[in-house]
């Protein structure tokens, strides 16, 4: 279609006014379709008579007290339908832009690691919402491996530190030559800070740092 042709249709507001039209052609009544629309009524019979001027033709006449479609209205509101369509699947794939890309953060654990993991998975949960977290438990041997290969973000080890409170036997890791993601990174520098903070003990600089250490494999 020639653009020339198209500025009947960008010059006068043509959404608003399809939109009332179309209220009226389905509810046969301005009246009903300005409150549907929260108009006041001469704003919705104006918009209507625009929309007839712009588009030179008869829209609708008046049988009693309803308003019935021309032939020329029945087309329109046909191709209302379409347009409504068309901007309901539009807006779905804009509404999927719009929201803000989930983040994921993939954990393995020992078992024996498994009561620490789960401590640090809510309380990281809670101040993350938006963060997906999953657990692979798997023994040391195994862990090892997938340490290796980078599977999984972060791994926590149990450690065997004999005068250590059992709540407090674990390290965290991540592999080597992988750059952390910000939800990983993150769960690693508050697991540290946090759950010490959290567990209340009072201790110095060297016995603190020896209980969680970060390390690369």
């Amino acid at each position: 279609m020639p653009r020339a042709t198209l500025r009947r249709y960008f010059r006068h507001g043509l959404f608003p006014q399809l939109m009332v039209f179309e209220a009226v052609a389905r509810l046969g009544s301005v009246t009903r379709a300005a409150e549907e629309l929260h108009l006041a009524q001469p704003t919705a019979s104006m918009q209507l008579k625009k929309l007839a001027e712009a588009l030179e033709l008869v829209l609708f006449e008046q049988r009693g007290r309803r308003l019935e479609l021309t032939a020329a209205g029945k087309e329109l509101h046909t191709a209302c339908a379409e347009l409504l369509e068309f901007f309901a699947r539009m807006e779905e794939r804009l509404a999927a832009l719009r929201a803000p890309a989930s983040e994921f953060l993939s954990l393995a654990a020992e078992p024996e690691a498994r009561p620490v993991a789960a401590r640090l998975i809510a309380a990281f949960c809670a101040r993350h919402p938006g963060v997906q977290v999953s657990l692979h438990l798997a023994d040391r041997a195994q862990l090892l491996l997938r340490l290796a290969a980078g599977e999984d973000d972060v791994y926590l080890f149990a450690l065997e530190i004999e005068g250590l409170p059992l709540g407090r036997r674990w390290s965290v890791a991540h592999a080597k030559g992988r750059a952390l993601a910000l939800a990983a990174a993150a769960f690693v520098r508050e697991s540290l800070l946090h759950d010490a903070y959290n567990s209340g003990a009072q201790e110095d600089e060297d016995a603190w740092n020896s209980r969680a250490n970060t390390t690369r494999r």
